[in-house]
């Protein structure tokens, strides 16, 4: 078979397993821009249009992820193919009908419904270490056919790992040198994480399983609905090559409930102040201690903004003491969640958080922890301490 569109070794390599029979599970393990869920999605289509009356399931664990990566590139490849057409395109429905009987749907594992609904004929399973073994048991329970699966390697332990000792597993390595299309700033970006943490380049970069456990959090939960609250308070970070990070900690029944409400580079200082009035009610306002300029002007228009205390191992052990639930589409705060980890070096790990993938995460450690007694205020920065009781 030949190929008619522009693609790199890891779809040739998919496809030679989509036709072995020996293979049921094609799993891809990769680092960052390997063109692997690209690659994929383009042999899902192929597939479609080779093979009438297909019925093709793409999952992740959230709607809000799925539509915000995956299917954006699947809808721009169906493009690029010159298959896509408004009319087979069911955007209420989650699902693409091609002209030949084939379908590719869409859903999350959110969804017991979907979960535990019709056949399908291949599986697609995006972040599959996202997804509980529970999970993926019920999807596969109903699929006929192949199950493709795609992930980074970020934890030293797995259901994944399992699957791979399976004699119908097949595992395809990749990284960004497999991908031929990327500009010179993409691939300088993944080749200086060197720079930033053996751990975090060895993932990310070369698409190897972690050194050690180094995620700083393991313990958040999701929520899709808001239960009544007792109280919250909001978070905020600055940035401007880097996100300006807003949150919402809300408080219930002594669980926190954390939101996010701004994930935005390039903010002024006049937007950052423009777009917190609009959204911010009259609770406390718990900002990075840096800027006491843009404290100032928040408080002008009237919000009650104060310096956080940044102590950051104390408000790390604070979050990791506290019971987390993230609603399930803040997608930006649950990839965070994901990517924070501890510094390493020569194999060791570092009493130090890696400063990358953090904004959103600091702006919910600069409320929950400033906000354990709400006495914490200065209208001026300088050298402080909290204080205590």
């Amino acid at each position: 078979m030949t190929l008619d569109v522009k693609h790199t070794p890891v779809l040739t390599r998919n496809l030679e397993k989509w036709k072995d029979p020996n293979i049921r599970y094609v799993i891809n393990q990769g680092g960052s821009r390997s063109s692997k869920t690209y690659s994929i999605l383009q042999l899902l289509i192929i597939i479609a249009l080779m093979s009438p009356g297909t019925t093709i399931s793409i999952v992740r664990q959230t709607m809000p992820a799925l539509k915000g990566s995956v299917i954006r590139d699947l809808i721009e490849i169906l493009k690029d193919m010159n298959v896509y057409k408004a009319s087979l395109h069911h955007k209420t429905e989650n699902k693409f009908n091609f002209p030949n009987g084939s379908m590719i749907e869409w859903f999350a594992t959110v969804d017991d419904q979907k979960l535990r609904g019709r056949k399908r004929d291949i599986l697609y399973c995006n972040e599959a270490n996202e997804i509980s073994f529970s999970e993926f048991n019920q999807l596969v329970l109903r699929t006929t056919g192949k199950v493709f699966l795609d992930f980074n390697p970020s934890d030293t332990e797995h259901w994944i790992y399992d699957l791979l000792k399976d004699d119908k597993s097949y595992l395809i390595k990749s990284t960004y040198k497999d991908n031929s299309f990327l500009g010179e700033d993409q691939i300088n970006y993944i080749e200086n994480l060197i720079n930033v943490d053996e751990n975090y380049y060895k993932v990310y970069a070369l698409g190897e399983r972690p050194i050690a456990q180094t995620r700083i959090y393991s313990h958040f939960k999701q929520y899709s609905e808001l239960p009544p609250v007792d109280d919250w308070c909001w978070g905020l970070d600055f940035g401007y090559n880097h996100p300006t990070a807003l949150v919402k900690c809300a408080y219930s029944d002594g669980r926190i409930y954390v939101s996010e409400h701004i994930y935005q580079t390039g903010l002024t200082v006049d937007e950052v102040v423009s777009k917190c009035k609009s959204i911010v009610d009259g609770k406390d306002l718990w900002c990075d201690a840096a800027r006491p300029d843009i404290i100032e002007a928040l408080r002008r228009v009237g919000l009650r903004a104060k310096a956080a205390d940044k102590a950051v191992k104390e408000g790390i052990n604070q979050v990791k003491s506290s019971e987390i639930y993230v609603d399930m589409n803040s997608t930006n705060l649950l990839k965070e969640y994901k990517l924070y980890s501890w510094r390493t070096y020569k194999e060791q790990i570092l009493d130090e958080p890696v400063k990358e993938w953090d904004d959103l995460l600091d702006a919910m450690r600069y409320a929950i922890y400033s906000n354990r007694t709400g006495k914490f205020d200065r209208k001026y920065i300088g050298i402080y301490s909290p204080k205590r009781n």
